[in-house]
């Protein structure tokens, strides 16, 4: 009902204002007119201010107060969504919460729908040591739990031998041995406390004194063999020089999942970008701006 048909419900009816050739009912309808021209001005005034209905300079200017312009032939909607997830970022961004809504609006998906975010997803580790005896070195597992954790060990030196390998994490005390001789082109694997060479289980020959997990952080690592049969050998022709060394060379390779600190994920499926008409890149845009400072987020389409 417009404003005019509310002015002359209460005039009395004598007045005629339901003439529409009688003086009160142009002059009501006139009034009634203003007012409702007046209160459209409101509304849109309003709505410039209201991201869900802004359009055109309006949204610009939104924008603009979180530094947020409009990319040649935008529409409304992908604009406002930009700065929609802006807001959230200045309002509560780095929270999961934050992030599925920031998630949801960008691709368009009801407030109901599920967004999955794994915090700290494992990732699988893997690094290859050149040592000697009595080399040492840092491992950094870049996990927040200690990890289970599978070696191999490869003599590189041709035609040697070493007996005896020892391995010792220094910072725990806790040592593995693998009793007897293992020769180049033979492959140690030690997995779940099982010793495999070459393909046949020779456990009795392994020797462990604690769980040799990988701790969390950083650790340090010693490798040592029994090398006495490979230090020298006796050279009729050189009495006076009857003893060389032989310098052998291993491959030690440590496996094992991390839990990535400070690191969540978004699993997303192919066919929901998709049908958005979003791109994997401009998603991790917005995680990269939502996400707190220090952490890191990834995306992981399925």
């Amino acid at each position: 009902m417009t404003r005019s048909e509310n002015i002359s419900k209460r005039l009395p009816h004598f007045y005629r204002q339901w003439d529409p050739e009688s003086q009160i009912s142009v002059l009501t309808s006139s009034i009634g007119q203003c007012m409702d021209e007046t209160e459209k001005e409101l509304i849109s005034i309003l709505y410039a201010h209201w991201v869900d209905k802004a359009s055109r300079y309006d949204l610009d200017k939104l924008g603009a107060l979180f530094r947020i312009q409009r990319r040649e032939g935008e529409a409304d909607l992908d604009c406002r969504n930009r700065i929609k997830t802006a807001i959230l970022r200045y309002q509560g961004g780095g929270t999961i919460a934050a992030i599925q809504a920031s998630v949801r609006i960008a691709l368009g998906l009801p407030w109901d729908h599920p967004v999955e975010i794994n915090e700290n997803p494992e990732v699988s580790c893997k690094r290859t040591y050149k040592v000697r005896s009595g080399t040492e070195w840092q491992e950094d597992a870049r996990s927040i739990n200690d990890s289970t954790l599978d070696i191999t060990l490869v003599v590189d030196t041709e035609n040697a031998k070493i007996t005896d390998p020892t391995l010792k994490n220094i910072t725990t005390g806790e040592s593995l041995t693998f009793q007897g001789d293992l020769s180049y082109g033979e492959v140690l694997e030690i997995r779940g406390g099982k010793a495999i060479l070459n393909g046949v289980d020779q456990t009795p020959r392994l020797s462990i004194s604690g769980s040799l997990r990988l701790p969390r952080g950083r650790s340090k690592w010693q490798y040592a063999e029994f090398v006495g049969g490979n230090l020298g050998a006796f050279d009729l022709t050189h009495f006076d020089k009857s003893v060389f060394v032989v310098d052998i060379t291993s491959s030690i390779t440590f496996e094992w999942t991390a839990s990535q600190p400070a690191t969540f994920e978004l699993c997303l499926s192919k066919e929901t970008l998709t049908k958005a008409g979003v791109r994997a890149k401009e998603v991790q845009e917005i995680l990269d701006s939502v996400k707190a400072c220090g952490v890191k987020a990834e995306l992981r389409l399925i």
